[in-house]
C-alpha cells in the first residue's frame, strides 16, 4: 500500500512539473518595438555623423556646409549635439517616442521629428522654426538629416 501511494505521489509531482513547463501558446515572447526603437536611437552610446556632402537639407536644397562636423548622441530620455544651429537643434535637450507612433519622436522644445533607421543610416525629417526677433528665413523650414552610425 505504501509503495501504491509513493507512485501516485511521483506521478503527481511529475504531471505538475510538467504542465508548469509547457509555454502557453507556443510562441516566444515579442520584443517591444518602442524598446527596441530606442535601443537603436541610443546606438550604443555612440553619435549618428553627418558624413556625406548632402547629409542635410533644408526644403530640399543642400545647406550640410552649415551642419560641417554635426553628430548627435541619444541616451534614453535626452540627447547632445555637436556643431548644430541652435535654433534647428538645440545643443541638448530631452526627447521621447510619439505615443503610438515609434517612428516619430518628440523633442523637449515641441519638435516633432521623423525617425527612419536603416542599418546604420539614420534619417531624421522635422520642421523648424524660426528665432523669435531673429534670421527667420535663415532656418525656418524642412530638414532632413542623414546621418551615419560611428
Amino acid at each position: 500500500m505504501k509503495s501504491l501511494r509513493y507512485i501516485i505521489a511521483i506521478c503527481a509531482i511529475t504531471s505538475l512539473m510538467a504542465i508548469m513547463g509547457c509555454d502557453s501558446g507556443g510562441e516566444e515572447a515579442q520584443p517591444n518595438p518602442a524598446v527596441q526603437q530606442v535601443a537603436l536611437l541610443v546606438n550604443e552610446g555612440k553619435p549618428w555623423v553627418a558624413q556625406s556632402e548632402t547629409s542635410v537639407l533644408k526644403d530640399g536644397f543642400d545647406v550640410s556646409d552649415q551642419f560641417e562636423g554635426f553628430n548627435v548622441t541619444f541616451s534614453e530620455g535626452t540627447f547632445k549635439t555637436e556643431n548644430a544651429i541652435s535654433s534647428a537643434w538645440p545643443a541638448e535637450g530631452n526627447w521621447q517616442l510619439s505615443g503610438q507612433d515609434i517612428n516619430t519622436i518628440l523633442r523637449g522644445d515641441g519638435v516633432a521629428m521623423k525617425t527612419r533607421i536603416i542599418g546604420n543610416t539614420l534619417t531624421l525629417t522635422f520642421t523648424a522654426g524660426g528665432p523669435s526677433g531673429g534670421r527667420i528665413n535663415s532656418v525656418e523650414g524642412e530638414y532632413q538629416f542623414e546621418l551615419i552610425s560611428q
